[in-house]
C-alpha cells in the first residue's frame, strides 16, 4: 500500500476557474497524476460526475467566512489539561482517553515498571514526558459505552482551540 499526500482545498472550481463562495457546495475528486495523485475541487453547479480515471470523490461545502477555525492545542496545554483532569474526581475516563492520545502522538511514553512481580493487571498507567521528564500516574479506566458521545465532545474541546 502506498501513501499519497492530498492537498487542501484549492478554493477554486477546477472547471470554471472561479473562486468557490462561502457556503457553496462542491465536490473534491482525486485523480492519478503520474506517480502521485491530484485533487480537483469542482463547484456543484459544474459537477457532471466523476472523471473515468477518478480514484475517489466526496462532497463538501465551503466554510462560511465567520466559521471559527480550530487548530490543535499546543502539547503543553494538553499536558496541563491531563494534570488538571487527574486532580478532579469523576474525570478519570477522560484523563485516560487523553493519555492514550498523548501516548499515540508519542508525547508521553510508558515508564518502565519497577515492580514486575505484581499479579493483577495494573490499575494505574505510569507515563513520562521524554521532553521534560514530568511523570503522570493515570488510572486505567475503560469508559462505558453510554459515555462515549459525551467524552468525545469533551476531548474535542481539549484537543482543539480557536485561532
Amino acid at each position: 500500500m502506498q501513501d499519497y499526500s492530498i492537498s487542501r482545498c484549492s478554493r477554486k472550481c477546477a472547471v470554471s476557474g472561479r473562486a468557490l463562495e462561502p457556503g457553496e457546495p462542491y465536490v473534491s475528486v482525486i485523480v492519478p497524476d503520474g506517480d502521485s495523485v491530484r485533487r480537483l475541487d469542482i463547484a456543484r453547479s459544474h459537477w457532471e460526475g466523476p472523471p473515468q480515471e477518478a480514484i475517489g470523490w466526496w462532497s463538501n461545502r465551503m466554510p462560511d467566512a465567520q466559521a471559527r477555525r480550530l487548530r490543535p492545542a499546543p502539547v503543553g496545554v494538553l499536558l496541563d489539561a491531563l494534570s488538571d483532569l487527574l486532580e478532579r474526581p469523576g474525570q478519570e475516563a477522560l484523563a485516560y482517553l487523553l493519555a492514550l492520545l498523548l501516548v499515540r502522538r508519542r508525547v508521553l511514553v510508558e515508564q518502565d515498571d519497577i515492580t514486575a512481580d505484581s499479579q493483577p493487571p495494573p490499575t494505574v498507567w505510569h507515563l513520562v514526558c521524554p521532553a521534560d521528564g514530568r511523570m503522570w500516574e493515570v488510572p486505567v479506566v475503560a469508559p462505558p459505552a453510554y459515555q462515549m458521545g459525551e467524552l468525545q465532545e469533551s476531548l474535542k474541546t481539549l484537543l482543539f482551540t480557536e485561532e
